[in-house]
């Protein structure tokens, strides 16, 4: 009885989970098999770098069928709100992004932009938590801007 039920379980799990469109996200579906990337931060270079790779495409130093040139990488963190005491209470982090990517043909295309912005509490009786807590979005916010860079890039011409 045990086996039949864990069965029909991992069945109706199999199922709920498939039909609500959860899709792990695998490797990068790319229309070229070389890229070479200048400019940028080193973190954010290095998991731009990391993220091709996984999925196969080879990292050039020169002559290869796209690149892409990282014109600008900054991310920013402003005060939002500040307490009646001088406090702060709020922090809003901008992370920007500018690149341009040269196809086949050898030609710039125009520069894209790409930003993530966040904005979280600060409290100074958590400064450790609050730490990691900026942390995690930042790289949430690398990650999300890394993807759209890559569905971009690999939709150019």
């Amino acid at each position: 009885m045990k086996p039949l039920f864990m069965s029909i379980l991992i069945l109706i799990l199999t199922v709920a989970v498939s039909s609500c469109g959860f899709q792990l996200r695998g490797s990068l579906e790319s229309s070229f098999k070389t890229i070479q990337i200048t400019g940028g931060s080193p973190e954010f270079t290095k998991i731009l770098i990391k993220r091709y790779r996984q999925s196969g495409v080879e990292i050039k130093n020169d002559s290869a069928e796209k690149t892409v040139d990282i014109i600008v990488d900054n991310l920013q963190k402003k005060i939002l709100s500040i307490g009646s005491s001088g406090e702060v209470r709020e922090y809003q982090l901008n992370y920007h992004i500018s690149y341009r990517i040269k196809g086949k043909n050898g030609e710039w295309g125009s520069p894209i932009k790409v930003s993530s912005t966040r904005e979280y509490t600060y409290n100074n009786q958590n400064i450790v938590a609050k730490q990691e807590e900026e942390n995690n979005l930042i790289k949430g916010m690398r990650d999300q801007i890394i993807r759209a860079m890559t569905s971009q890039i690999s939709s150019s011409k």
